[in-house]
């Protein structure tokens, strides 16, 4: 018998063994560890990174990180590779982009959106405000690598757009940005989360790194919603002759899946509501709650009447 195409060589009658693990593939996966990969899983794709290869049982799955920090399975038919590693003929671009084609620009660093054409010159694509192509083109490099990027930040979008819904789709992805996003707890050296800013400090780089994410999400999130007013030192001070600003605490926990995985690294901003000077009342802190007890004595005593 042969032992197959990657070898070519033929053995005597017999048995044989052969010990395959992670580490003893025998075959070629089609995307490589650590390169980039399209999944297209819903439009546009979401760019990944493969962080493990298929194994013998099973032979099909790659293990990849989305930006988000999310870790997921999923089979080739699903993944796409990069532009920087597939055949240049394959465009990734989608086919309403194509020179002379109307598209609405509104990049990060441009103050307001524009309207205009894309052209491609040298293989370079150019975005030209108005309707004339004399003027001076923004640039977008890589355009390929880059189209869905801009598309999925709202800073490209499909003819003309009217100036409210680009406003309306950027304000959407802003918050979903701050508000959805999480940081993945997946290779944490400690699983037990800081208490004060002291452990924060001493932990491993690694770990802080993730931690001062988790901050940053969670603090990014309540000042895009918003949630506060910033104030200047004089009127902090200029506060305490009849309101009070209260200060807030950071607390760190570990959000833990359906197989008690660590899932997510969580921080979360607290008001100290113990530092109020307001003396409230009872019925100012308490809601009335009808008991299920009362309900259903309610209920006998209207279906006895």
């Amino acid at each position: 018998m042969t032992s197959g195409a990657f070898f070519g060589l033929k053995y005597q009658p017999g048995t044989f063994i052969y010990q395959l693990d992670e580490s003893t593939t025998i075959f070629a996966p089609k995307f490589l560890l650590d390169s980039s990969v399209y999944v297209n899983t819903h439009s546009p794709p979401s760019m990944a990174k493969v962080i493990d290869i298929p194994t013998y049982n099973t032979p099909n799955v790659y293990t990849v990180v989305l930006k988000d920090g999310t870790i997921a399975e999923y089979t080739d038919d699903l993944l796409t590779a990069t532009s920087s590693s597939i055949s240049p003929s394959k465009s990734l671009l989608p086919s309403w982009i194509k020179g002379g084609s109307n598209a609405t620009l509104f990049l990060n660093n441009i103050p307001k959106p524009r309207y205009g054409t894309l052209q491609i010159e040298d293989d370079n694509w150019i975005f030209y405000p108005g309707k004339q192509t004399n003027t001076n083109g923004i640039n977008l490099p890589d355009l390929e690598a880059n189209c869905h990027e801009l598309l999925e930040s709202g800073q490209l979008f499909r003819g003309h757009a009217k100036f409210r819904n680009v406003y309306d789709t950027r304000n959407q992805l802003s918050l979903q940005q701050c508000v959805l996003r999480h940081v993945s707890a997946h290779g944490l050296q400690s699983l037990i989360a800081p208490s004060s800013l002291k452990q924060h400090l001493k932990m491993s780089p690694s770990d802080k790194a993730v931690w001062d994410a988790a901050y940053d999400e969670e603090y990014d999130g309540l000042t895009c919603l918003p949630s506060w007013e910033v104030i200047s030192e004089d009127q902090y001070y200029k506060l305490s002759k009849g309101k009070k600003a209260l200060p807030t605490m950071a607390i760190a926990t570990i959000k833990y899946d359906e197989f008690n995985k660590p899932k997510r690294a969580k921080y979360r901003l607290v008001v100290l509501g113990n530092l109020d000077y307001h003396t409230w009342s009872k019925e100012d802190t308490a809601a009335p709650v009808l008991f299920s007890t009362r309900t259903l004595i309610t209920y006998f005593i209207d279906s006895v009447s």
